[in-house]
């Protein structure tokens, strides 16, 4: 075993071998190359004529002015790669979407899908310029006429038509939402400052409809446009697979100046999909050139050779021939300067003399990669030639001469060894030290280990006692402490043990007790033939605040009840057995449903000292007339069914909430249901219920369950939509009570004739 001495000793011993080591080869290698540049630079020196000298330096600055024309095209080229990669993560984002769509469709229903993604108004404020966002911009035929706002002619806010959308359309839009990623590309140019640097916008458009999802820097009130319309669309939708398409300078569509757009076919199963395009402004370029000066005259300037025409250029002299004939350089009555533009056009990078402006100047060039751009650069003669005087180097080369090889030979040579003594008397004094220091650090460990293994063998009476004045001191203190705390963790832990297990048995009568005061047995009312009624109560907690309840009321009416206590847990429990109770109590035929809830709230109010308060549905259903007359106190309303058609909801307006305020009226109302006809009715943890996602179930999925188990009867219905919840939210755990009801009536009760006289009274 290798025990902490050794390795403190070892890692010392290395640390410090490496140390010298490391700084003899640094201090070594730099003066191996101070000698080498010295003899380089000695060697190089002679005594070449001024002629000579002169030559090799004006070759030198034309190699150094074609490089700087190469370093300035490559600039150019980087600002360009920009918007070519962010065309081709859009292309090959959208090609998996499209080429995958039941990956993000999910076997949902194309008409179910939605659409409003993406904001499609552009009327963004002024001083928001320069922010980033995602919107739509459509042809006109796709929106709805009645949304349309235009302002001075231009349409700055609209929404899509879905009634002209096809399927093909609803589902392509759709999946446009999962490009926000790969369009959100952009916001990697940001400047910090609100502008961005490259791309200032980045879209798809959609070939079936033209709409096209666009992430932008600087929109102004865009909606209405149709990118098939445009000659760059038209010119990459002819391109192959994979091809690229660039534009010449072209008008931004926005209106904010010239601007270059790089495109890209997409297709899917060998058909066009769209177009995926990414664009940047010609002034990014502008400014790039134009920052550029040489020597005291010299400038850049770039030109398209599909037209010889100048982008951009840094000399600002009207008067230039290069400012005078921009349009086209080959219009120049200058001979060299157009035979040398006719040679940029058919080669690559080079370098020429030519008379310019009545002045001998070198014109250096080289091409884009990315377009058929070429970047150039002007300097005078005079610029290129400042070279030092051969009587100056020679003058510097005896200078240097003076500091001879042999001088510095010998001084590495007693460097090497006043080195390698210094490093034999570190190492020796190493080896000392951290010995010593080794086991003065090992001692108290030892210490330690034998009172910790007297500790576990089961002595917890034992204390350590450590000799030190550093940390291990404190960590025989910690020992002695941590013997202490165990022998009270022991004593205390058969005592917590059986207080959980009190409270674990209380909690599960009282989850047993709150079971047993909902109807649970099913069928409910096995003789009568009139309706059906199934309902369940899943609690978030060992117990809950959810409640439900049904009871006949007389002979000829049968009660339901559905509702919600604030909070969880116990408190609500409670407070949900008193309004049960109340609710039950007060529930009679003769009484309008309406002053029940009134009187109930009253008696809730006066005992409330918690603040809790309960979201409730009524309903009492006339068994022979089909009438249900209900009242609803702040909960959801309930999902109707008619015979042989589908669930809908039933929007009615919900009054205030039980025992939330005193002096409450609430009003009844009616639903006049016809055998056959269902109602279900839940509580807000069905539609709130949260998958690991944070998504909500919603009233869409749940109105699609109810839909596909139409024909169910209640007590299958119900089960149904709790394992759709449970698919949903799969290991998320349940934040809320998740309670349901539902009630199908059969067959109108047959009235009973009235016989006798004294009934007839009585009636």
């Amino acid at each position: 075993m290798k025990t902490i001495k050794n390795k403190v000793v070892r890692l010392i011993l290395t640390i410090s071998l490496a140390s010298i080591l490391l700084l003899g080869l640094v201090s070594g290698l730099n003066i191996q190359s101070i000698r080498k540049n010295t003899t380089d630079s000695l060697q190089g020196l002679n005594d070449q004529t001024v002629k000579d000298a002169t030559d090799a330096l004006r070759i030198q600055k034309q190699e150094e002015l074609k490089a700087l024309a190469e370093n300035k095209s490559s600039l150019a080229d980087i600002s360009l790669n920009l918007i070519l990669n962010q065309t081709r993560l859009v292309a090959m984002t959208a090609h998996d979407i499209y080429a995958n769509p039941e990956k993000y469709i999910q076997n949902r229903s194309v008409q179910s899908l939605p659409i409003n993604t993406f904001d499609f108004s552009c009327n963004y404020p002024k001083e928001t310029l320069g922010t980033f966002s995602y919107h739509l911009r459509a042809p006109r035929a796709v929106m709805d006429p009645a949304s349309i706002i235009e302002e001075n002619g231009v349409i700055v806010e609209a929404q899509l038509d879905e009634k002209s959308l096809t399927e093909e359309m609803r589902r392509d839009l759709y999946l446009a939402f999962y490009l926000e990623g790969a369009l959100g590309g952009i916001r990697n140019f940001d400047n910090g400052d609100g502008t961005y640097s490259g791309i200032g916008a980045t879209y798809f458009c959609i070939q079936s409809s033209g709409i096209d999802v666009l992430a932008d820097t600087l929109t102004t009130s865009m909606v209405e446009y149709d990118a098939r319309e445009s000659a760059w669309y038209q010119q990459a939708s002819k391109k192959k697979e994979g091809e690229v398409y660039w534009t010449n300078p072209i008008q931004d569509s926005s209106g904010r100046g010239d601007a270059l757009i790089c495109a890209m076919p997409v297709y899917v199963d060998g058909h066009l999909a769209g177009v995926a395009g990414s664009g940047g402004l010609i002034e990014n370029i502008k400014k790039m050139v134009q920052s550029t000066t040489i020597g005291e005259s010299g400038y850049a300037f770039l030109i398209n050779t599909d037209g010889m025409n100048v982008i951009a250029n840094a000399n600002s002299d009207g008067n230039s021939e290069i400012n005078r004939f921009h349009d086209n350089l080959l219009q120049s009555r200058n001979k060299e300067l157009t035979d040398i533009i006719e040679q940029i056009s058919n080669s690559g990078s080079g370098i020429s003399q030519v008379t310019l402006d009545g002045k001998e100047s070198y014109l250096a060039w080289s091409p884009l990669s990315v377009t058929d751009w070429v970047m150039v650069t002007v300097i005078g003669l005079d610029d290129a030639s400042i070279v030092t005087p051969i009587e100056d180097l020679q003058d510097h080369i005896n200078t240097i001469t003076q500091l001879t090889i042999e001088d510095i030979n010998s001084k590495m040579m007693l460097i090497a060894g006043m080195f390698i003594g210094v490093a034999l008397v570190i190492t020796l004094l190493v080896i000392l030290l951290s010995n010593q220091f080794a086991k003065r650090l090992t001692r108290p460990i030892y210490t330690l280990t034998e009172g910790a293994e007297t500790i576990s063998s089961g002595n917890l009476d034992y204390r350590i006692q450590v000799d030190s004045d550093d940390e291990t001191a404190l960590l025989g203190e910690a020992f002695n402490h941590m013997t202490e705390s165990l022998k009270e963790y022991i004593q205390n832990l058969s005592q917590v043990t059986a207080e959980k297990e009190r409270i674990g048995t209380e909690l599960d009568i009282a989850r047993n007790i709150q079971a047993s005061m909902l109807p649970c047995i099913f069928p409910a009312f096995p003789d009568r033939q009139e309706f059906d009624i199934y309902a369940t109560m899943d609690p978030a907690k060992e117990v809950g605040g959810d409640f439900y309840d049904f009871f006949m009321v007389d002979e000829r009416h049968l009660a339901i009840v559905m509702a919600d206590v604030s909070g969880k847990g116990v408190p609500a429990a409670l407070f949900m057995v008193i309004g049960k109770t109340l609710i039950k109590d007060h529930t009679r035929p003769d009484r309008d449903l309406g002053e029940v809830f009134t009187e109930v709230n009253e008696l809730l109010c006066e005992s409330n000292s918690e603040g809790l308060f309960i979201t409730a549905f009524e309903g009492v259903l006339d068994l022979v007339t089909g009438e249900l007359t209900f009242v609803n106190a702040g909960h959801e309303p309930p999902y109707i069914c008619k015979a042989g058609k589908n669930y809908e909801l039933y929007k009615i307006r919900a009054a205030f909430v039980l025992a939330g305020m005193e002096g409450m009226c609430y009003k009844c109302g009616t639903i006049q249901l016809e055998p056959g006809d269902r109602l279900f009715q839940y509580t807000d943890g069905v539609t709130e219920a949260t998958n690991g996602e944070k998504e909500l179930y919603g009233m869409e999925r749940l109105e699609m369950i109810l839909n596909r188990n139409v024909q169910a009867a209640p007590s299958e219905l119900l089960p149904a939509v709790k394992a759709d919840i449970d698919a949903f939210v799969g290991e998320a755990p349940q934040f809320d009570d998740i309670t349901m009801l539902c009630m199908e009536y059969k067959e109108r009760m047959k009235e009973k004739p009235i016989d006798s006289a004294a009934e007839q009274e009585e009636l």
